[in-house]
This record gives structure tokens, sequence and C-alpha cells, in this order.
């Protein structure tokens, strides 16, 4: 029995997919349609007064159990995204539990305005995110290798718990408002919520709570105890529902902020800097609720024995129903039409730094929360350190940044006027084994000023002029 086929698809379908973390520009002062999505008060006196995303396309993606060998990638091959999936993938023998993550995100014709003390934006995008989480080692190898081909382990009972594979596909389209909370002295509080109405499109999930077995030969497979569910929809509409952004901001200026109105003529449209901004909130809180071409069904056996084994074999993830109903002769099983699948909720934090002369020091973190629906992915933790510079026309980060403790990860973000391009990852195209990527591109049109602070050329008053901002 493999399931190699499956597994080298989730881990390495980046190939084909475009994510929401890109802590290269998440505390950026000059995109934000974009770091909307990571705190929805970031859109409250934001640097561009218009910013209008035309399209963009990002990719998140991690394991900690398999990897392409380095040595037969040319740099053409990483930049193109040419990888070899052959037999000779390396595989993490680690302890710790396997997991695969893959967050992809389109980016479809967004917007974000600053109206004084308010702010809106509207986004869409379509996403896809896959999650397999607590695979413990022996059943990965046997997932990967086959069962039948490893004889170190007949005899041995293996009892996993809690694995979770999940995938889900979905359109969204949201508004998000934000305003001044408070402001007294040099201290400044913002505030911002998102509303998302949701599409479901695709949805996958296998909870396996507790699976007790024993490999006894290369034909038996002793099954001590076994209870799963899996959730399938497809199509377009099978499943809709709403989810929500809630996030805060502080900033503490340099001078008094009282009265403060950004881009805002009454206030000759001075724009304030700050020594430092933190930056907390909740992202992705809500489910889809499928109930068209949806299934949900519960597997359960014990004390049974599953003789030829091997002859299962999983080629997609419509075949894992199949699969469980097979462990043994005395497998039941029980089959609903609905079921509710939650986003990958999550909390994000920032602080970020004022150098002076355009330069900045910041620190993101992602924490990832269990599904309250038991069904639907996790976002796995991130931890990043980001110094950049930026100005109006030209931005650079270079993020730094951990995931669980287990990948170093070394990036670049540039942004030149309307374009921005980056990565979380760079490792990935220059040098080593490959069990990441992440890669992100957006265009933009991005308006600096408001109308009401340019310089007038006719009318009897002018309106103040808008100093420039560095």
């Amino acid at each position: 029995m493999k399931l190699k086929r499956i597994l080298i698809c989730f881990c390495f379908i980046t190939s084909s997919l475009f994510s929401q973390d890109r802590l290269g520009l998440a505390n950026s002062n000059y995109m934000p349609v974009t770091t909307n999505l990571f705190n929805p008060s970031s859109i409250v006196d934001a640097y561009t007064w218009l910013d209008i995303n035309l399209v963009g396309a990002s990719v998140f993606f991690h394991n900690n159990y398999l990897s392409i060998p380095g040595s037969g990638l040319s740099p053409s091959d990483r930049f193109q995204f040419k990888f070899k999936f052959s037999n000779d993938l390396i595989e993490n023998t680690s302890p710790f539990d396997k997991n695969i993550y893959v967050d992809a995100n389109v980016m479809l014709p967004s917007a974000s305005v600053v109206i004084g003390r308010h702010s809106v934006a509207l986004n869409t995008n379509f996403r896809t995110v896959v999650d397999i989480r607590n695979v413990e080692m022996e059943s990965a190898r046997g997932f990967y290798k086959g069962f039948q081909n490893l004889p170190e382990y007949f005899g041995k009972e293996v009892d996993a718990k809690h694995i979770k594979i999940n995938e889900l596909s979905w359109l969204e389209a949201g508004a998000t408002y934000g305003t001044f909370v408070r402001t007294f002295d040099e201290h400044v509080f913002t505030a911002g919520i998102s509303l998302k109405k949701l599409w479901g499109i695709t949805a996958f999930s296998a909870v396996v709570d507790d699976w007790d077995y024993t490999v006894k030969s290369s034909t038996l497979m002793q099954i001590n105890n076994f209870d799963a569910k899996v959730a399938i929809a497809t199509g377009f509409g099978s499943g809709s529902g709403y989810s929500t952004d809630l996030g805060f901001t502080y900033k503490r200026f340099f001078k008094w902020s009282n009265g403060y109105r950004p881009n805002d003529y009454r206030k000759s449209c001075n724009r304030m800097n700050y020594r430092y901004k933190i930056m907390a909130a909740i992202i992705d809180l809500g489910s889809i609720k499928f109930n068209k071409n949806a299934t949900l069904t519960t597997f359960k056996t014990s004390n049974d024995d599953w003789n030829n084994y091997t002859h299962n074999s999983v080629s997609g993830v419509s075949d894992i129903a199949n699969f469980f109903s097979t462990m043994g002769t005395k497998v039941q099983s029980t089959t609903t039409n609905s079921f509710s699948m939650g986003l990958p909720t999550a909390l994000t934090g920032a602080i970020d730094f004022n150098c002076g002369y355009g330069f900045y020091a910041g620190a993101n973190t992602v924490i990832g929360i269990p599904n309250f629906f038991g069904y639907g992915p996790q976002r796995p933790f991130q931890l990043g350190v980001i110094p950049r510079f930026e100005s109006r026309f030209f931005e650079m980060a270079i993020p730094v940044s951990t995931i669980n403790f287990q990948d170093f990860r070394l990036g670049v973000m540039m942004r030149l006027w309307f374009i921005t391009v980056g990565t979380d990852r760079i490792n990935t195209f220059l040098y080593g084994d490959v069990n990441a990527a992440d890669f992100y591109l957006m265009i933009k049109l991005p308006f600096f000023t408001s109308p009401n602070c340019k310089e007038k050329t006719s009318g009897a008053k002018k309106a103040p002029f808008c100093p420039k901002f560095r």
C-alpha cells in the first residue's frame, strides 16, 4: 500500500498554486490594500491615499518531511519552479510529526482609500489552502515508501492519533472599515474590521482520530482500532459562509497628534511620522457550510485484520473514502450530506520602529489557531524580523523568519512604483535542498496624494499644497 502519488502532490503543489502571509510587506505603510489582509487597521493613516490592486498572486509552501535534492537543480530550474519529483527525494527522519502547509492566493481587483480619519477598502481573492499535520514518523514513511517495504516496522504497534488532512478552496469578497479610535498627545489608537462573503469551491478533510495498527507482514496489517471521518465537497457554490478580520494599531508619534487628519487640506495635509507602532489582529475568523455535492462519512473498526492491504492505492483525495472503507472486514460507516469547514484562523502581531531617513525595523508573528469546527486547515507558527527601507516610489525589505522553529528563511521584497515582487525564502532559489518555497507578485496603481491636497491651477482660492513626505 502506497500513498506516494498523493503525498508528493500535496508536498509540492507549489508549481500550480499561488499566500497570504507575505511577511516582507506586512508592515509597509505604502501598500494598504495588501497589508489589510494581515491587519485591517493598517489601512488607517496609510501613506498611499488611494491604493488600487489590479492583479496579484502569491504562493507559500512548507513541509518538514520530503525534500528535493539541491544537487540536481540548476539556477534556471529553481527560478522556473522546474523541480524533479523523482524517487530519490530526501526524507527527514527526525522524530517530529510531519506537516505540510500550502497557502495560495490570487488577488483580484481591490482598492483602499484614506478619507481623513477614516479609511475603507474592498478586496476580492481566490484562495486555496492545504494543511497536513500530526503524521507521526512510522505512518509518514509507510505512506511514502509503502508499509510492505519497511520490514523494520513489522510487529511494531503504532498508535497514530489526530492526523489531519485538509484542503479548502474558496472565493471571497469583502469590505474593510478603519478609523482613528483615540488621539491624545503623541498617542494614536486605530481599529479596523473586515467582513467577507465566502463561496466554497472545493473542500476535503480526512480526520483520523485514532489509528492503532500493527504491520504483521507484507500482506497483513492488524487494525487494533480505527476511527476516522472524511468530508468531500466539489463545485463552485457547493458551500457558502462568512468571515471577519479584526485589528488594532497603536502608534507613538514624535509630536502631539491632537486633531490629526491625514490627507485633509484643513490640516495642511501634513502626514505625521511615528516613532513606533504596535499591531495585533485576528484574521480569517469564519467558516463555510457545504451542503451541495457534499458528503461526510464516518469510519470505525476494531480488532480486525486487513489482508492484502498492498492492493489498495490512492491516486487522489477522492479515493481516500474508499481506501478507509476497505481497512479490514468489519468497517462500519455512516454518511451525512453536509458539513462546515473552518478557515485558517490566526492571531497576528507586529511591532515596527522608525529608524529615520526611510529606514524601519520590525518583528512579526502569525499564530495559527486550532479549528473550532473539527474540519479545516490550520496555519503554522511564523516568526520574523523585518528590516526595510521605504519611500513613495521604492521600497525594499529583507525578512528573516522561521516556521515552527524548524526552518530558517531569508527573504527579499522590492516595490518599484506599481510593481511589487518578493519571496520570504530566497534560499529556495539559490542553494540547498528544497522543502519549502514562496513567491509573490503584485501590480498596482498607487495615488499618494489626495486631490484636495494638490495645488490648484485655477480658482479664486488655492488649497494648501501637501508637502512631500520623506
